[in-house]
């Protein structure tokens, strides 16, 4: 006699296993991403999909707020920004919380003269 048994991940444990910066240094044109990865397990490591993560981002930059993990647990977040520096963009579920800096840097494309003053003539 046999029978087949399915493992279900604890959803009531979802945790913020990993997050890691896949993209980084893109211009702070207000389009170029700026990617990271996410990853969301249980308690005991199995993979869990279909689970809701919020998103924030300092320094100006912009995440969508939410993003949903595949079936393997993970998820893309893409982040721009108009700012250069550094923006530190922060992953949550439940109680558990990661964060990561990511940099943007300048447009030369769209670089300018923003002041001159004579100092001695």
């Amino acid at each position: 006699l046999s029978r087949n048994v399915t493992f279900i991940a604890d959803v009531s444990t979802a945790q913020i296993a990993s997050l890691e910066v896949t993209q980084d240094n893109a211009v702070a044109d207000g389009a170029t991403a700026n990617t990271l990865r996410v990853r969301v397990t249980d308690a005991f490591g199995n993979a869990l999909g279909g689970q809701t993560v919020s998103v924030m981002a300092d320094n100006g930059a912009t995440v969508s707020p939410t993003v949903s993990t595949g079936p393997d647990g993970t998820v893309e977040i893409s982040v721009t920004s108009q700012t250069a520096g550094t923006s530190a963009v922060t992953a949550s579920i439940n109680s558990s919380t990661l964060s990561r800096n990511v940099t943007f840097v300048a447009d030369v494309r769209t670089a300018q003269i923003a002041d001159l003053v004579v100092i001695k003539d």
